[in-house]
């Protein structure tokens, strides 16, 4: 009889399917599934957010990787064949020199130099040209007032390539522009009339320059300073002379060759294989080049 209420009561010893507790071992990998998977979106997560902070960064800081300028000024230099140029623009005083200002009626050369070059470094190498040469350091870099940008550059060059036709009535003028000054120089030939350009190490633009050197960067949408010589190449009227190394790291050959491949009008190119972005001027054949094409 007691077996009978206790059979009644509990039933067998062995528990039924619906009562039977959960098996912890299945259990254990679904967890640890899980927590991989929590590790993998927080890795996930982490990456977008290093991704968003980089472009910020890049954002931000982008007149800072485009624009080095220098902090000589070069006052008192007592340099003979050289005079000091300064013109006025609004706040903004944009000073300069004028290397031998005696063939500036002549033959006139305006120099647009690179964004970290100190333009005044180079009146020793032009001084044994028969030709008057204009250095302007770029607003904010040395002597000049303002900050740099593109379309404040460009501008300066506008009113400095008038200045100079208004004060001297050049026969001939030619433009010089190294690197980033190749822009500046292309977008002056582009609309003004000269004798001719040179274009040392020269880009397509400054987007796909950066593209080439931050292909995880999405340029086109943030880039606010482009230098697009491309956009003007098709307006310059005036031959080119274009010069350019096969070991340049800073401006990619391939660069240079779709700017070439864009130029309508009459063009010669120097191709110097040995030569990169800061060497390309320590080379016989540049400057014979250079004296070759302007000399014509």
């Amino acid at each position: 009889m007691a077996r009978f209420i206790i059979f009644m009561i509990g039933g067998s010893h062995e528990p039924s399917a619906a009562v039977r507790p959960p098996d912890y071992r299945q259990a254990v990998p679904t967890t640890r599934g899980l927590m991989k998977m929590s590790l993998l979106i927080q890795l996930i997560f982490s990456i977008v957010i290093f991704y968003v902070l980089c472009m910020i960064f890049m954002y931000l800081r982008q007149d800072a990787l485009i624009f080095y300028p220098n902090a000589a000024r070069h006052e008192g230099h007592g340099e003979d064949g050289v005079v000091d140029y300064s013109l006025e623009r609004g706040e903004v005083t944009l000073r300069g020199w004028l290397v031998n200002p005696a063939y500036a009626r002549e033959k006139l050369l305006i120099y647009y130099g690179g964004n970290a070059e100190d333009v005044f470094l180079n009146i020793d190498e032009f001084k044994g040209i028969q030709a008057a040469t204009l250095f302007v350091a770029y607003r904010g870099y040395g002597p000049s007032g303002g900050r740099p940008g593109e379309a404040e550059l460009f501008a300066d060059a506008l009113v400095v390539f008038d200045d100079m036709r208004a004060r001297y009535t050049p026969d001939r003028v030619f433009l010089v522009g190294r690197s980033l000054g190749s822009g500046v120089a292309c977008y002056v030939a582009s609309r003004r009339e000269a004798q001719g350009a040179v274009l040392v190490t020269p880009f397509d633009s400054i987007e796909n320059v950066a593209k080439s050197l931050y292909p995880w960067f999405p340029v086109s949408f943030f880039l606010r300073h482009r230098f697009a010589s491309l956009d003007y190449i098709g307006d310059v009227r005036c031959p080119l002379l274009v010069l350019y190394g096969g070991k340049d790291q800073v401006i990619g050959p391939a660069r240079t060759r779709n700017l070439i491949e864009h130029i309508q009008g009459e063009k010669e190119v120097v191709y110097l294989d040995a030569a990169d972005h800061g060497t390309i001027d320590m080379y016989p054949a540049y400057w014979q080049a250079i004296l070759r094409f302007i000399n014509r």
